[in-house]
């Protein structure tokens, strides 16, 4: 029966998961960098504008299902609280009413730019997210501050501080201030320069400074400056902002997305964000003041913070950023670059319903709270990081630059344990259409790698936009932000896999597909195994059938 069995895949291989490759992945014993990210590091940023369509009008109207959808990534955080980002380009642009209550938002502007609509909002804002925290068990916000006007930002701190309490993560004062210019935010200034800026800023802190709930700006609560495009981080940096601000500073924030879409055309295809060596040199604009940010490891030195990103910006592009290939690989995979050149975290940007790049699809606003949600492909890349990055002590990631090729079409990753050094994981992307096999060496200082688990991420197809699946679950047909039970044998979907890789191993991953071994003994294999019909492991190989994104965990059993 094995024999025939071993024939059988070897001829389905042929036609459907040709090995092309054999790639052998150099892991270094400890990691070279000291950056350390925790299991929440991959948050989610809202748009101010459109906070009703996912969280409903106040405190009794929160739909179930974005609850259901933020409880899926808690429970997968261990002890860190999920990330909310809350503000975009209508957070600079809107007023707040302190004595609005229901609806939550109220849109003012009917003929604004779709990409920036302001809102009137109130306390009651501050309120829903306090109860979503509650309700699924933490979440820490990061709120957009104006710095627009003048002694208004005192009002919205103290109300957001005073109700969310130690959920408030830090302000954002101001939101891509090298536009306000080109957005025409400043029609008094001809050309809005930095000096104005760090003008501005020190105004707005002013602003906090007396508040209902006290001095904002102690505590290391703010963050800034949140450029996006023209402005270089290490000039401003260098120019004031970091000696003026640095004893309030929380986070220095960047914004920044590979292309826009805000003009009806683009520059890249979908090919762009498959060749790994395009994400490595987007996650590196800014490095000269990155670079400045992670040399100071004091424990008080601001951290490096991406507070907004995602595929394509003005809405992302159809047929692209909803794609199994962009909107699941891609977006996991710029993360772990992220992770892996010194950022503490990164926030992937949602907008209104119809927006290509969004993580989920709520129904019309008025069946927020009866309608079906739709999970789209990035809520995937969601989950899956935060088990990626799962670690008591914190995880060290590093990229193990696995091609010279610029155009490569693959990727890996090494995930260490952040206190002993121990290599709990290792991730390998493979964007291409065939197999690829990967040999990992023997010897690897890990816990215990002779138990591995074999959990996948796969589709029907890299263009695929539902038909996704993660550990034998899926979202598909799930209308309330649940999972259920994949179809195994839908011949996209694979079982969770054993294999023993205390001697090295073989992995052969699908194309377009990821792989990663975690050797922690966090958890037993047994309890997220099941059955391995559906996959044959021969010679210390797994032969997977199909597309698909390997997760391999390599765990002691317990």
């Amino acid at each position: 029966m094995v024999h025939f069995l071993t024939a059988l895949l070897v001829a389905t291989m042929s036609t459907s998961c040709f090995v092309v490759a054999d790639v052998q992945l150099p892991i270094p014993s400890s990691p070279s960098s000291q950056n350390i990210v925790a299991s929440n590091f991959f948050g989610i940023s809202f748009e101010l504008s459109f906070m009703n369509e996912y969280f409903g009008n106040d405190t009794d109207t929160i739909p179930q299902p974005m609850l259901n959808y933020l409880s899926e990534i808690r429970s997968r955080t261990g002890s860190n609280d999920v990330r909310i980002r809350i503000g975009g380009n209508s957070g600079d642009v809107s007023t707040y009413v302190p004595s609005q209550t229901s609806p939550m938002l109220i849109l003012t502007d009917p003929n604004a730019n779709s990409n920036n609509q302001p809102v009137n909002y109130g306390p009651m804002l501050w309120e829903v997210m306090q109860k979503v925290s509650e309700e699924v068990n933490g979440v820490q916000y990061l709120i957009g501050l104006t710095i627009n006007t003048t002694n208004t930002d005192s009002v919205v701190a103290g109300d957001a501080a005073e109700i969310l309490g130690g959920h408030l993560d830090a302000m954002l004062l101001g939101n891509e201030p090298d536009l306000y210019t080109a957005h025409g935010q400043r029609p008094s200034v001809s050309n809005y320069t930095v000096d104005d800026y760090i003008g501005e800023y020190s105004a707005a802190l002013q602003d906090i400074s007396n508040t209902t709930a006290g001095n904002l700006t102690n505590g290391h609560n703010v963050a800034g400056p949140t450029v996006c495009c023209s402005w270089d981080l290490a000039t401003l940096l260098e120019q004031g902002y970091l000696s003026n601000f640095t004893n309030v500073l929380k986070y220095i924030t960047l914004q920044h997305y590979p292309q826009n879409n805000c003009f009806g055309s683009y520059q890249y295809q979908l090919d762009y964000y498959t060749q790994h060596g395009n994400l490595v040199d987007l996650a590196a604009w800014q490095k000269p003041g990155i670079d400045i940010i992670t040399s100071n490891t004091t424990a008080d030195a601001p951290r490096m913070l991406m507070s907004e990103f995602n595929s394509a910006s003005c809405g992302g592009i159809s047929g692209i950023s909803d794609t199994f290939a962009v909107g699941t690989l891609w977006s996991i995979d710029y993360a772990l670059q992220l992770a892996s050149i010194g950022y503490t975290a990164a926030y992937i940007h949602t907008r209104e319903q119809g927006i290509s790049y969004n993580l989920v699809t709520p129904p019309n606003l008025s069946e927020v709270n009866t309608g079906s949600w739709t999970t789209d492909p990035p809520f995937y890349a969601l989950i899956v990081t935060a088990e990626i990055l799962a670690s008591s002590n914190g995880s060290i990631v590093a990229d193990l630059n696995a091609s010279t090729d610029a155009n490569a079409t693959i990727g890996a990753y090494a995930i260490y344990d952040a206190t002993n050094s121990s290599l709990n994981r290792v991730a390998v992307f493979n964007y291409g259409t065939d197999s690829i096999e990967f040999r990992l060496p023997g010897g690897i200082k890990a816990t215990n790698p002779k138990n591995a688990l074999v959990k996948y991420l796969s589709a029907s197809s890299i263009a695929e936009k539902y038909d996704i699946a993660w550990g034998e679950q899926t979202f598909v047909g799930a209308v309330n932000g649940k999972p259920v039970s994949a179809n195994t044998s839908s011949g996209w979907v694979y079982t969770n896999q054993d294999l023993d890789c205390s001697d090295g191993c073989i992995v052969t991953v699908p194309g377009p597909s990821l792989s990663v071994v975690l050797l922690d003994s966090s958890s037993s294999s047994s309890s997220q195994k099941s059955s391995s019909d559906t996959s044959v492991v021969f010679d210390q190989q797994i032969f997977a059938l199909g597309l698909g994104m390997t997760f391999i965990w390599m765990i002691a059993a317990l």
